[in-house]
């Protein structure tokens, strides 16, 4: 992975990491617990912090390939925040948000050993 490709992969977690803290916020008011999203994000920013200081070290893993799967999941958990506010069934709709939190965290768990 080159050190642009790095760059782009870091700037972009921290993108998403805003995504979350919004996410929090957005739970409160609609009356729903953030506690899992609080989670999530520190988990986040644990391996943003980890990706910075090992930033010159070797990353496995392809950058495109890891951003793509990103950026979809990124756009599906968008989509059911949308519908969250009316859903009927706003449980599962949180569900699949954190579900696909939990896949993108796993994805750079596997493919940057940092």
């Amino acid at each position: 992975m080159t050190q642009d490709e790095k760059l782009e992969l870091v700037n972009f977690l921290i993108f998403l990491r805003g995504k979350l803290q919004s996410l929090a916020i957005k739970l409160l008011l609609i009356g729903e617990d953030p506690a899992k999203v609080d989670q999530a994000e520190k988990k986040l920013a644990k391996r943003i912090d980890q990706l910075r200081v090992n930033i010159m070290q070797n990353w496995q893993g392809d950058a495109k390939q890891l951003m793509g799967e990103l950026r979809q999941s990124n756009q599906k958990a968008q989509r059911y925040l949308r519908e969250l506010k009316d859903a009927q069934d706003r449980a599962g709709k949180l569900g699949e948000i954190l579900g696909l939190i939990d896949k993108g965290l796993g994805a750079l768990a596997k493919l940057l050993p940092v």
